[in-house]
This record gives C-alpha cells, sequence and structure tokens, in this order.
C-alpha cells in the first residue's frame, strides 16, 4: 500500500514538473515571435495629439500623424533590427502580454492610449492603456522615443 501511494505520489509530482516546463517552453517560444507592436494616441476634447507608431520587427517604422501634431501625414523610416529588438524585449521582459485587454477610464475627455502586439498566431489589443500598469507608459515612452513626437530628416513621406 505505501508503494503505490509512493509511486502515484511520484507520477504526480513528475506531471506537475512538466506542466511547468511546458508551460515556460510556450511563454519562451511565443517571446520569439512578436512581429509588431502599434501603439496609438488617441484624441480629447482639446488639443491632444493623435498619431500611430507601428513597428516590426525588422525595425521599419510607419508614423502617422492625425492631428494636433507638428507634422501631418504618414512617414516612415527603419530604426534597425536592433532597436526593434530592443523595443520588443521590454515587452516581453515586463510581460505585457498578460496585461488585461482594456483598463477603465473614468474621466471621458482623457486621450486614450492603444497598444496592439501582433505575435506570429495571435494579436493583443489593449485599450485606455494610460490606465493600467506602469510597464504599459514606459514601453509607451519606449515608443514615443523613435519619433521625438516630430519628424526630421531621417523620415520619408510616405505616399498612399
Amino acid at each position: 500500500m505505501k508503494k503505490a501511494l509512493l509511486v502515484i505520489l511520484s507520477i504526480l509530482i513528475v506531471c506537475s514538473t512538466q506542466a511547468k516546463h511546458r508551460k515556460h517552453k510556450k511563454t519562451v517560444k511565443q517571446v520569439n515571435k512578436i512581429e509588431a507592436i502599434k501603439m496609438q494616441r488617441t484624441a480629447c476634447y482639446g488639443r491632444c495629439p493623435a498619431y500611430k507608431i507601428e513597428l516590426n520587427k525588422n525595425g521599419n517604422v510607419i508614423y502617422t500623424a492625425i492631428r494636433f501634431t507638428e507634422d501631418s501625414g504618414v512617414f516612415e523610416k527603419n530604426i534597425g533590427k536592433k532597436g526593434a529588438t530592443d523595443i520588443f524585449d521590454q515587452a516581453l521582459t515586463t510581460k505585457v502580454d498578460t496585461c488585461k485587454n482594456e483598463y477603465m477610464i473614468r474621466p471621458v475627455d482623457l486621450p486614450g492610449l492603444i497598444f496592439t502586439i501582433t505575435y506570429a498566431d495571435s494579436t493583443k489589443i489593449i485599450n485606455n492603456a494610460n490606465f493600467g500598469p506602469e510597464v504599459l507608459k514606459k514601453l509607451a515612452d519606449k515608443m514615443d522615443e523613435i519619433t521625438g513626437k516630430k519628424v526630421d530628416e531621417t523620415w520619408h513621406r510616405k505616399i498612399k
């Protein structure tokens, strides 16, 4: 009887360890598969700048200045694969994929912050990210650093 109980307990421990290992392996596998991050700042009732910054894994950035920005139009440049990897790594190490899909916004006149993170096999959208955890604000700051909130000579106007 004791031997049977010991065998069952051993099997449960091994299965539990294997399940944790598989879960970790899946997370690591997904980490390497971010394809793109898009950040959108939405308008407010005042003069809040509205724009989108889209970054893909090869470093290509598309900046769309929508309203109350220093420039207007669609611009693109390449910050290099390393620049993109640095931002993607920040998103992964801070576990942005575990954030809620939406955070409650109380005052309706404030600008919104929306992230769309595209993985090889899925997409994560986070609405009202500015009311979420600090990691989302830091990721937004990192994305804003790409543009410096204005277009300079390194950007090329994209004609649609």
